[in-house]
């Protein structure tokens, strides 16, 4: 079989387009050569921003007065294509920027677009042949180039022929363009093809660059604490993104993940990942394991995840179904014995109230946490093949406090973490405090910065408690929607045992029970196991250790209630836990109690 190189040479001494230009409709042939495709990328200077910060660009320049855009070295959103085989193209230096060289873009759908940037030395006209190989014919695409937009039909075609589309723009000044293609109706097969390249050249190609970036920037990373609190339990912040791309990125906790996710219109997905990373050797020793106290909603999972570790979580609900672009947050720790206790809270816009969220232990080891310091990252996701948006900037910008002794106090040190933020070397990443006092994060974009420790100042917020702050329900955040009082067995035979459980504030209670076993299973019930759960080691075997009996409380209410537990073994010791459920939330007592049964 013919090589899609030897294909591509065919295509490059013999194709030929037809470009409007000012004396009518003349052929014009695409230069042989591959381009910039020969040439490493380099850095080149690129200007200054409208903040005022000097930047970079890594950049191929074009050679045989062409460009080749090819499966590699562009761009595009989640789910729009999947790159597919191994090109015999020429890919010179870009390992790190992306290692496999695709061989085409299997193009499937109209969300997102494919994109690539090219910075453009001097005006002129630029042409573009795009090798996009049709089965089934008429897809409608957008082309878009400097501004102007062109609507273009698919034909049936092979990857040596260019499509027959007239596709020739002015360039009126120099500077940075996108070169971006989008479905707007899929072909007759419901796709659009297999686009393997696009030759872009003219006069205007002549000393331009491909600019580059890798297809997916490390995270940016930063830390925020305060020298003004000794103790801070309770911190409160805010979270808002500031990009129209989707992005994640999450404050990091002593116990693992505690954010939400922001779609492209800049609004909160609706809900939180509460992770507790699994602890080595949990497995064999189940007190290890960290594990939920509570989940704020009836409809709430005692759920956990398999991948960064294993660990637990809460699923199952949607806690902001307004998805409110300004998220607000509260992170509380409880030292204790063995385990730190964490309880997150959120507010909630809608009805302006403070609202409980998730909790749980985490085993410290006999290094309890007395000062809750917190960090966050800021990430571009995706496996180069199913989505390469590294050329999007994203950025989050949150605000900070530290409740001491009946005052908030505002968070003054920012600090950056993360390749780049020593300021070394370049990188598409950013850190800085906003004129309005917001701490700034972000990656990705094609622009390279040198981080300078002056753009981090002490942030600040207004003079006056921001309203979330002020709020009647702020003592929300201090309790459980659920309080235990005192747990103990009234009542003691060989083979029975009564258990009191007084509930001072529950408010309407739905259901209760009370889970027991000769062995602690802390607060794993028996539950199936989510996706990536199935396949890990840890989830198996703590799902293996869980509860096995359990009797339930009648007629739960505030106040004491009574459940009677039968058929036991005498001289045995039971460990035993309660779960209680309201309108609102499912929350167990804090810690394992035990009783032994007379002989």
């Amino acid at each position: 079989m013919t090589s899609y190189l030897a294909q591509l040479k065919v295509a490059l001494r013999t194709c030929g387009v037809l470009v409007a230009g000012s004396i009518g409709l003349q052929a014009l042939e695409v230069p042989e050569g591959f381009g910039q495709l020969k040439n490493e990328p380099k850095l080149i200077d690129g200007g200054i921003d409208e903040m005022g910060r000097e930047y970079s660009y890594f950049g191929q320049v074009a050679s045989d007065r062409k460009l080749i855009l090819t499966a590699s070295n562009g761009f595009f959103s989640k789910g729009v294509c999947v790159a597919k085989g191994e090109s015999d193209l020429p890919k010179v230096g870009d390992e790190q920027l992306i290692k496999p060289n695709y061989d085409y873009l299997d193009w499937k759908r109209t969300e997102g677009s494919l994109r690539w940037h090219i910075l453009v030395r001097n005006p002129g006209k630029v042409h573009f042949n795009a090798h996009l190989q049709v089965v089934a014919e008429g897809a409608d695409l957008e082309v878009n180039f400097a501004g102007q937009t062109k609507k273009v039909k698919t034909s049936r075609s092979d990857p040596a022929q260019a499509q027959p589309w007239n596709l020739t723009f002015d360039v009126k000044k120099p500077g940075e363009y996108l070169f971006s293609l989008k479905a707007t109706k899929l072909g007759q097969a419901k796709g659009v093809g297999y686009l393997h390249h696009v030759d872009a050249y003219g006069p205007a190609i002549e000393g331009a660059n491909l600019l580059r970036v890798r297809w997916r920037p490390a995270a940016a990373h930063g830390s925020y604490d305060t020298g003004k609190v000794r103790d801070a339990t309770l911190l409160v912040f805010t979270t808002r993104s500031m990009a129209d791309v989707s992005s994640y990125s999450p404050i990091t906790t002593p116990f693992g993940y505690y954010g939400t996710t922001f779609g492209n219109d800049r609004k909160s997905g609706g809900s939180f990942n509460f992770s507790m990373w699994g602890k080595k050797g949990a497995s064999r020793d189940l007190k290890l394991m960290p594990h939920l106290l509570g989940v704020g909603s009836p409809e709430g999972e005692f759920s956990g995840f398999g991948h960064e570790g294993s660990g637990v979580k809460p699923r199952g609900w949607v806690p902001m179904p307004d998805r409110p672009e300004l998220v607000v947050q509260a992170l509380r720790v409880v030292p204790g014995k063995n385990y730190d206790s964490y309880y997150g809270y959120y507010f909630d816009h809608p009805t302006k109230a403070w609202k409980f969220f998730g909790a749980g232990n985490k085993w410290h080891g006999g290094k309890p946490k007395q000062h809750l310091k917190l960090g966050s990252f800021c990430e571009v996701p995706g496996p180069p093949q199913v989505e390469r948006t590294g050329d999007m900037y994203r950025e989050v910008r949150r605000r900070l406090w530290a409740f001491d002794e009946g005052k908030w106090v505002f968070l003054e040190r920012y600090q950056p973490g993360g390749k780049g933020s020593s300021g070394k070397i370049l990188a598409n990443k950013s850190w800085y405090t906003t004129k309005g006092g917001e701490y700034a994060m972000g990656c990705g974009g094609i622009r390279l910065y040198r981080h300078r420790a002056s753009q981090v100042s002490a942030g600040g917020g207004a003079l006056e408690l921001p309203y979330f702050l002020a709020s009647a329900s702020i003592d929300n955040i201090f309790k459980m929607p659920i309080q235990y009082g005192k747990i103990e067995v009234s009542k003691l035979t060989s083979n029975s045992a009564v258990i009191e459980i007084n509930i001072p504030k529950g408010g309407d209670l739905k259901a209760g029970s009370v889970y027991y076993g000769t062995s602690d299973a802390l607060t794993f019930a028996p539950r199936k196991l989510h996706g990536t759960e199935k396949n890990s080691d840890l989830s198996k075997a703590v799902n293996s250790l869980v509860w096995k009996e359990v009797a339930k409380v009648p007629k739960p209410r505030s106040g004491i209630n009574r459940v009677e537990i039968t058929k036991l073994k005498p001289g045995t010791v039971y460990y035993y836990r309660v779960l209680m459920e309201n309108g609102g939330s499912r929350i167990w007592n804090d810690k394992t109690l035990t009783f032994e049964t007379l002989k």
